[in-house]
């Protein structure tokens, strides 16, 4: 079966040879550890484009088409029979704004079974997903996980985001930069903190500030250009990359709920 992943990342992701970093993420590095289906195509998408969705919010500014619109368009130029959609819980405009990972998700198959714009099979899997969340007594129970079938969009809310599962070990990120101590304007707080909600730009941007600061130059500053500002995946790429070949930082990321529930996408599709 043939899978398209739209996934929050850069609309233009600098490229190295190869792949662009969003890909290595998905494919290459969680994708060969959890052995999941290549996706293909796999599309940036902001949470904008979910927004863009709900009828009653207003047009947010750079939105763009929403979600719905734009898996029309790709399965215009690039046919493929199920999605994944994967998007950060905390919006970059509202960091500390509370969101429910459940209530996104919810939404998210609502706004999919009331579109104009999907094919038919696509507007009925998620009205039956939709009621089928919408009558659990409470959000974990379940029967057991859903599969990827024709026409099935499968939503994987990254609870608070993507970046989370690259905080959890400081020592880790240290080694994969080849750091032995501290440099300075490194940040002491928010690693592997529960409460931290925006781990790119508290926690990893003056992390890579620092490792950019320090001469000679390191090795991870002359491969990855620019920083978590302009090249926030390229980054993520290259810190999961060192993360999940560190025998002690790897089942530290592969303990991570994001982590588990993409293993289990792998083990239903």
């Amino acid at each position: 079966m043939q899978v398209a992943l739209f996934v929050e990342g850069s609309e233009a992701p600098p490229r190295r040879r190869g792949k662009a970093p969003l890909e290595q993420i998905w494919t290459d590095d969680l994708g060969e550890v959890l052995d999941l289906h290549e996706f293909d195509p796999i599309i940036p998408i902001s949470k904008k484009h979910l927004v863009a969705m709900d009828p009653e919010k207003p047009k947010m500014s750079g939105a763009g088409e929403a979600l719905d619109q734009m898996i029309v368009r790709y399965l215009a130029k690039s046919p493929f029979e199920a999605a994944v959609v994967a998007w950060d819980l905390v919006p970059a405009w509202n960091p500390e704004g509370k969101f429910c990972r459940f209530n996104e998700t919810l939404n998210l198959y609502r706004f999919l079974a009331d579109s104009q714009y999907l094919p038919c099979l696509w507007v009925e899997q998620a009205g039956r997903r939709y009621r089928d969340l919408s009558s659990r007594p409470s959000p974990g129970e379940r029967e057991s996980p859903p599969s990827l079938v024709a026409g099935m969009v499968l939503a994987l809310c990254m609870e608070p985001m993507f970046e989370t599962i690259l905080v959890q070990d400081e020592g880790g990120v240290l080694r994969s930069l080849e750091i032995k101590e501290r440099p300075e304007g490194w940040p002491r707080q928010g690693w592997a903190d529960p409460k931290e909600l925006h781990p790119d730009t508290r926690v990893l941007a003056p992390a890579v500030s620092a490792a950019r600061r320090i001469r000679p130059k390191l090795k991870a500053v002359r491969q990855v250009p620019g920083d978590m500002r302009t090249n926030k995946d390229g980054w993520g790429e290259y810190l999961l990359r060192g993360l999940l070949a560190d025998p002690t930082s790897r089942p530290v990321v592969l303990e991570q709920p994001l982590v588990r529930r993409l293993a289990e996408v792998a083990s239903r599709s």
